[in-house]
């Protein structure tokens, strides 16, 4: 009786290891599916509603984003922050500064245009337009907010990332007033508060094209 108590003993200890082998995956699971916490960020827009008319707070897995209306910021086919557009989003980007939760995030500025065509003298294109109104409002939080610039990054996406669809829903390009209020939804900045990547310095090179 003894031996057989003996040799079931590895039976009991292998099953309570495979017990908290599957607890620390579950556990595993469960915090790489929480949403980003943009919890403090919610608050404060919802608390202060009047002043974020047309603003828009969405959360994924992994990023808070935030889209800023366009047409308060710029005239049209500029990047130059109109004068006022400082005013109401600096209250806004200080808050964020001060929220816990994104004290180590990435910002990521985002520009997008709609899908008309342009060519001026300082924009060949909706590429070099998008990417301007983002670089224009990083160096805002840079220089006058003293953001860190290190916590910044700047994309344009010209009009190839619409919010709204320039077709309906039977694959139709939109005309008149749908089109229009397509092309006002989608000229946007969009403020997106990420956990930053892994650093570069701790990747592994795969191949090194350095003259030998």
């Amino acid at each position: 009786m003894a031996r057989q108590n003996r040799s079931e003993g590895w039976v009991l200890t292998f099953a309570d290891l495979m017990t908290l082998l599957f607890c620390f995956f579950v556990l595993l699971t469960t915090l790489s599916t929480q949403p980003k916490n943009c919890s403090g960020l919610e608050k404060y827009m919802k608390e202060s509603r009047s002043r974020f008319v047309n603003y828009e707070l969405r959360s994924t897995k992994l990023s808070c984003i935030v889209s800023l209306p366009q047409d308060y910021l710029f005239k049209s086919g500029d990047a130059e922050l109109k004068k006022e557009a400082f005013t109401a989003l600096a209250p806004f980007f200080r808050k964020i500064r001060e929220l816990p939760e994104h004290k180590q995030d990435l910002m990521i500025v985002e520009g997008h245009t709609d899908n008309v065509p342009i060519r001026t003298k300082k924009y060949r294109n909706n590429w070099e337009l998008s990417t301007s109104r983002a670089t224009n409002i990083a160096m805002m939080l840079i220089k006058k907010l003293e953001y860190d610039p290190k916590s910044l990054s700047v994309n344009g996406f010209a009009e190839t990332r619409p919010k709204i669809s320039y077709q309906d829903s039977s694959g139709n390009p939109k005309k008149g007033k749908e089109l229009q209020i397509a092309r006002k939804i989608n000229r946007r900045v969009e403020i997106i508060l990420t956990t930053p990547a892994e650093s570069r310095a701790d990747s592994n090179l795969l191949f090194d094209g350095l003259e030998k």
